[in-house]
């Protein structure tokens, strides 16, 4: 039972600091590529088009729905205890900018790019097309990971904008539809609690959450093992760690961005 135990706690500890190890490797190699003008610009083109532009819909339709659902609830709730909601557009985009767009989009892109990076990293690895790369001398931190972060780090913070600026849109709709509120009196009173460092605080927290997908993703495939079954297995571990990295890295730059 303990030899059990111990195991669980190293793969517990692996799983934290392989990512970790990757991050630093990579971010090394970044800056020896920018220097020796090495960057895979297609490749990197590649992965922005397919992390932003091909997740725009989806994320553009779930934030929608995410504001509508926020907007009513906000009403629902002060008109029971303060018993009117003029409150209602300041609070709920300082609920859209703070939290709901980074992490929402984040995990989107978890469960969309996020099992894509593992699983084609992964059927790479039992293929042994990661094997053919080292013989031609090309590095798969430099090939495979790098475009794969600054692909993840561009969706994260582009989508977050724009999901952003759905909200407000949906959200005036929304209000001038069923609230009575005018469009010109709900837009201006958006902005009454949000401040341009709670934007700032959003668009970090949408770097590193663009940061943490890719790197989780990326140690699941490499470490992939046993054929397709395997593949699979990598795929779903990569969601679940990386939303595990988000909620706690969430938790720790709302504290440090908020609280102090």
């Amino acid at each position: 039972m303990r030899n059990n135990e111990q195991r669980v706690l190293f793969l517990g500890f692996e799983a934290l600091l392989s990512p970790i190890r990757l991050f630093a490797t990579s971010c090394r190699v970044l800056v020896f590529s920018i220097v020796n003008i090495r960057l895979h610009g297609r490749e990197i083109t590649n992965q922005m088009f397919e992390s932003a532009v091909l997740s725009l819909p989806i994320i553009l339709f779930s934030l929608t729905i995410v504001s509508l659902m926020s907007i009513l609830e906000f009403s629902w709730h002060m008109k029971l205890v303060l018993k009117q909601d003029a409150l209602v557009p300041g609070f709920s985009m300082v609920l859209m900018v703070r939290e709901v767009a980074p992490v929402v989009t984040a995990m989107l892109l978890t469960s969309r790019v996020g099992a894509s990076i593992a699983a084609e990293l992964g059927f790479m690895k039992v293929t042994e097309q990661l094997d053919q790369l080292k013989l031609l001398s090309v590095s798969e931190v430099e090939y495979l990971v790098i475009p794969r972060w600054v692909g993840c780090v561009f969706a994260s913070i582009t989508l977050t904008l724009a999901s952003l600026v759905t909200s407000i849109c949906v959200s005036t709709g929304i209000a001038s539809r069923f609230m009575n509120y005018q469009p010109h009196e709900f837009f201006n009173t958006l902005f009454v609690f949000t401040k341009a460092f709670d934007l700032g605080g959003g668009l970090l927290k949408a770097f590193c959450f663009g940061t943490i997908i890719p790197f989780v993703s990326c140690v699941c495939g490499l470490s992939c093992q046993g054929g397709s079954r395997g593949v699979g297995q990598a795929a779903t571990r990569a969601v679940v760690q990386s939303c595990l990295f988000i909620i706690f890295a969430d938790f720790f730059l709302s504290y440090w961005l908020w609280t102090f």
